[in-house]
């Protein structure tokens, strides 16, 4: 029995795992710039050519360990290459909702792959050794195991409410721009109503074919519901952007009837004077000043956002808020329906779904006592669902391999790969996730995690025994 135990204890102790530098730094590259992705229409305008010092410094870190893992390329290889991922990433996220491209991000990345390449140069120099890989003993990488779990619990245990209960009845209801100014609408709306629940995709598909052909108050009074609010113009919508909708007692009808369905519709019938418009431009909102608001239907350039909030897209209700693609154009009415069934955001233009978020998939990443005491430049306070599942995946098929060992047939190292990233991607979509697309796209970003780690891990050499691995390959042996 003793040596049995000793020999387990062995088994974890005595060998070490050798990861390859290059493999992991490139995906964490693309973990971080592309993931979570929501696919919009590409355009130029979204570049940003603005500079910001923290976001500048953000990229320059990311791209270090990319530079050092290329430390005994040639110089022009490692810009090149470094220089190309990061354009190629740049131009990619013109269709990833929620980034903003940017020049300067390119020059960040560019200049962080070099210093992280001079760095080893001046290892090399100084010690005659290079780092080629990360060693990680064993018994720290058998670890990794009940922390991926108990991420992996955290994850789904704390699902925040995406209900209407952190709803202000104080906010007012207004068209056309905040009632503290400074986001003016140009456009005029031809009617719209609130209801007190979820309308039907086949709904909304019927009231826009009848969009063209009836006035909007005529298809609202038509319909078998009652809206809980309506609004029929009596001259150019934007007359009235000066003050609230509704009196006090009207707002908090409205506010207690909302809140006890916690499902809402809206529907607006618009027509925009200006596709450069940005801000956003308040279409309708119901809100209190330009950060804390119930719900937003707001124009940016030629596209629309929708802010909902609740407890898990807090008082802005930009986490996340729905954006959609390039769908306004001038002179031309639009339907606009913008649809919460208490988890599924959803934004349809013209009977067509144009963009949706699961509000209930996402989780708290740090406590609110300790994020709101961080400074606002560091970018931990909005950290996505998908990064914490590629985390822990990650430590998972780590934590395998290294109670396991390192298969010499690749076959086999790819297979735990793809089990390590099924078990902690099936865990967090069966407990944490209702939505079939998202838990598939948990699925595969998990299983693509545990292949990163299987893959950056080199078998045992022939002839040696099984508690002993070798190091990965040579950077440089990589064509870049």
């Amino acid at each position: 029995m003793y040596r049995q135990i000793e020999k387990s204890w062995n088994l974890l102790t005595l060998p070490r795992l050798h990861f390859g530098l290059l493999i992991p730094s490139i995906a964490l590259i693309v973990a971080t710039t592309f993931i979570p992705v929501g696919i919009r229409h590409p355009l130029s305008g979204y570049i940003d050519y603005t500079f910001n010092s923290a976001d500048f410094i953000n990229n320059l870190i990311l791209y270090v360990p990319l530079g050092f893992a290329l430390g005994r390329s040639p110089f022009i290889r490692t810009f090149l290459f470094a220089f190309s991922l990061a354009t190629c990433a740049e131009l990619l996220q013109l269709g990833c909702v929620d980034r903003t491209p940017s020049p300067f991000d390119i020059a960040g990345n560019t200049c962080g792959a070099l210093i992280g390449y001079l760095a080893a140069g001046l290892c090399i120099r100084t010690t005659g050794y290079y780092p080629k890989s990360l060693s990680v003993p064993r018994s720290i990488a058998a670890a990794a195991i009940p922390v991926a779990m108990l991420g992996t619990v955290i994850l789904f245990r704390h699902r925040p409410s995406s209900d209407f209960s952190n709803w202000s009845p104080s906010f007012d209801l207004a068209i056309g721009n905040e009632l503290t100014g400074g986001q003016p609408w140009d456009g005029t709306i031809s009617g719209f109503a609130i209801y007190p629940f979820a309308m039907a995709p086949s709904s909304i598909h019927d009231l826009a074919g009848k969009t063209t052909s009836s006035p909007a108050t005529a298809i609202v009074d038509a319909l078998p519901d009652p809206p809980v609010f309506e609004w029929k113009p009596s001259a150019d919508a934007r007359t009235r952007a000066s003050r609230s909708l509704l009196s006090k007692q009207q707002e908090l009808s409205l506010y207690d009837t909302l809140v006890s369905a916690n499902k809402l519709t809206l529907l607006v019938w618009m027509r925009t004077g200006n596709l450069e418009q940005s801000g956003p431009a308040r279409i309708v909102t119901y809100s209190r000043d330009n950060f804390n608001r119930n719900f937003t239907l707001g124009q940016i350039q030629n596209t629309l956002t929708f802010r909902l909030r609740t407890p898990a897209s807090e008082g802005n209700g930009t986490s996340p808020a729905l954006y959609s693609g390039p769908v306004l154009s001038r002179n031309r009415t639009a339907f606009i329906a913008a649809v919460y069934d208490g988890r599924i955001s959803r934004l349809y233009v013209d009977g067509k779904r144009v963009a949706q978020a699961d509000l209930g998939a996402k989780r708290p990443r740090l406590p609110g006592r300790i994020r709101w005491r961080l400074p606002k430049s560091l970018p931990v306070h909005e950290i996505e669902l998908s990064v914490s599942e590629i985390l822990f995946s990650s430590l998972f098929a780590l934590g395998v391999l290294g109670i396991v060992g390192t298969p010499r047939r690749r076959s086999m190292r790819a297979l735990i790969g793809v089990l390590a990233g099924v078990a902690i991607g099936g865990t967090i979509w069966v407990f944490g996730v209702s939505e079939t697309n998202l838990g598939i796209r948990i699925l595969l970003e998990c299983v693509a995690a545990g292949l990163v780690v299987s893959a950056s891990v080199e078998p045992r050499a022939a002839g040696e025994p099984a508690t002993v691995t070798v190091d990965s390959q040579e950077p440089s042996a990589v064509s870049c």
